[in-house]
């Protein structure tokens, strides 16, 4: 650090894990994910997001500041679907902030504040790592707790995952060894949860013109949306052309 640099706002030296405000570094960063993690979100906690951003970068905290984001827009939030292009956005605001601009001043904060706001805005969740850490404190345990194991969205001692739903296998894994063939695959497996007009209009032309002999029946069943099956991992009682 320059001479500056090493001074805060109140003209004294700082070492290098404070701000220049005299605040440490790791309190503000705390500041930050806490403000992203936790709800009700309000004009006030998103103004003290904006501060974090700029505290850290202005006071040459920028690496830590673009890694925490990065971190907390993995790990604290949702990003649905319509959240999701929120990443690029966070990519190309750091790419600018530290290319194109002084990371520590003018642009390079409005990039950094930016970013901040946003992440602020986006739907908090801690779903993902806790969820891993539950499978991986599973998977370590070992044999002393299969029952517990029994409860992951896949049961490892699952013997038959045709019980489960048949669709799984199809022929592209275990499923070639009972004889499902692409005629299976177009007939059951590869439905979805939903259907456009045009999946089902191109889907039924796939079928017509695939030398399998498919009668309407089993047309119908590869035209039908998983959503309107009360079981929708089981295969209806349609047979398949071999």
């Amino acid at each position: 650090m320059s001479d500056n640099a090493q001074q805060r706002d109140d003209g004294k030296y700082r070492n290098d894990t404070e701000t220049c405000a005299g605040y440490n570094r790791y309190d503000v960063t705390s500041l930050m994910v806490k403000l992203a993690r936790r709800g009700p979100h309000s004009e006030k906690d998103r103004e003290k997001m904006l501060w974090c951003a700029y505290e850290l970068c202005r006071s040459g905290f920028h690496p830590v500041f673009w890694d925490r984001v990065h971190k907390v827009a993995i790990e604290d939030c949702r990003l649905g679907i319509d959240e999701a292009d929120l990443l690029l956005v966070l990519d190309r605001l750091e790419e600018m902030a530290t290319t194109k601009f002084d990371p520590t001043e003018g642009f390079g904060l409005a990039c950094a504040m930016r970013a901040a706001s946003l992440l602020y805005e986006a739907t908090p969740s801690h779903e993902l790592l806790t969820v891993k850490g539950v499978w991986e404190h599973i998977a370590e345990a070992g044999d002393e707790i299969k029952e517990i194991q029994q409860e992951l969205p896949v049961p490892t001692e699952q013997e038959n995952w045709g019980e489960m739903g048949s669709t799984v296998l199809d022929f592209h894994t275990r499923g070639k060894s009972w004889g499902r063939n692409q005629a299976h695959y177009l007939t059951f497996s590869s439905r979805t949860y939903t259907m456009t007009d045009l999946e089902q209009e191109y889907r039924r032309r796939h079928m017509e013109l695939t030398s399998y002999d498919f009668d309407e029946e089993q047309i119908e069943v590869a035209l039908t949306p998983v959503a309107e099956q009360d079981e929708p991992w089981d295969d209806p009682q349609v047979g398949f052309p071999r």
